[in-house]
């Protein structure tokens, strides 16, 4: 193990039918794990506590909305709630954003880890340190622009998102602590300043996204954090073989939003170059088809090709309804909006055909 999950105790619950602690366990290095099963669970958290005593982060998968959650409502007191946490659940779509099905997560659920036996805590505790050190690893990869914006966007001094429906509560905080001194040992720096993580992001964003939307996204009254975080991840893979998580999308709404804002969104800024390239109907028809243009007939009143109309109206989001004759190209007047939006923000689309 390395320094930083030497530090960690790594914590997992089992919860009985009635919502209470029925079984948990802890995982220290160089230590023999703690368990707990059954009865007795007041006696039982305070050898938890002896346990976490000389740690200095507590660890664990969906640590902060579940786990601290639940320990705090069983013991409100228990020191090792004032450790600061480090999530593997939080990090795993940054660690691995181009394909994040990572082999100890079952990410198209809502991001549970796979176990070899169900209800075993002391597996689990062991598969977070496990998973720990893989997203680590894979982190040191990740270009240095967004190791400083998520350095920056996940030590935020507060988190607005709600998380797992426990927005309010002690528990549902993202304290930014444990996240910090993951990236600062990852950096070897430490957390950036507020303008050298928007420089940061602005360079990460500027052949990938709208610049007037980079320029609001941006803006000190604009609220985010980790959704930001998530927006970028995705962003950096686009158009691979990526998807946002769905427990990210349910927990972080704003971060799929955040991507269809950056780059589905169409400016008038003649220096876009995003915009100018992105949401021109005509580049977009010869990158994914090859044509330099529409079809020329049939045309509106003002001349202009049917075709080209349809596509922009979808391409903008508007409701459209094309009635062309057969052999005029019908098919490619959902098939370039489709291709176009998949690609700006993996947006699927459904065709219907009779």
């Amino acid at each position: 193990m390395d320094d930083l999950s030497a530090s960690c105790i790594a914590v997992d619950l089992e919860l009985g039918p009635n919502d209470r602690i029925h079984a948990f366990a802890a995982v220290r290095e160089g230590a023999p794990p703690l368990t707990h099963r059954g009865g007795g669970l007041g006696p039982a958290l305070a050898r938890l506590d002896a346990y976490a005593q000389g740690a200095s982060y507590v660890l664990g998968h969906n640590l902060i909305a579940f786990d601290l959650h639940h320990l705090q409502a069983a013991n409100p007191n228990l020191r090792l709630l004032r450790l600061p946490p480090i999530d593997t659940l939080r990090l795993n779509p940054l660690a691995f954003p181009r394909n994040p099905y990572h082999h100890l997560v079952k990410h198209y659920q809502d991001g549970q880890l796979k176990r070899e036996r169900v209800n075993n805590p002391e597996l689990d505790a062991r598969l977070s340190l496990k998973l720990f050190a893989d997203q680590r690893e894979a982190l040191r990869k990740a270009p240095a622009d967004l190791l400083v914006a998520w350095h920056w966007l996940t030590t935020a001094e507060r988190t607005e998102e709600r998380v797992g429906g426990l927005a309010g509560s002690t528990a549902a905080k993202a304290r930014p602590a444990g996240f910090d001194a993951f990236f600062a040992t990852l950096r070897e720096a430490p957390r950036p300043s507020d303008a050298e993580a928007r420089e940061a992001i602005r360079q990460g964003l500027a052949e990938a996204a709208c610049r007037e939307q980079i320029r609001k996204v941006l803006e000190p009254s604009a609220r985010q954090s980790w959704a930001l975080a998530y927006a970028l991840a995705w962003l950096s893979v686009a158009g691979g073989n990526s998807v946002m998580p769905p427990w990210v999308r349910h927990a972080f709404p704003q971060a799929g939003r955040l991507v269809r804002r950056l780059r589905d969104l169409a400016c008038t800024n003649p220096d876009c170059r995003w915009c100018r390239e992105r949401q021109d109907a005509r580049k977009e028809l010869k990158r994914w088809f090859g044509f330099d243009d529409f079809r020329p007939e049939p045309a509106n009143d003002d001349g202009r090709p049917m075709q080209q109309s349809i596509v922009e109206a979808a391409m903008a989001g508007e409701s459209v309804l094309g009635i062309l004759p057969t052999g005029t190209g019908k098919s490619l007047c959902y098939q370039l909006p489709a291709l176009s939006r998949y690609d700006k923000t993996g947006a699927l689309t459904v065709v219907i055909s009779p």
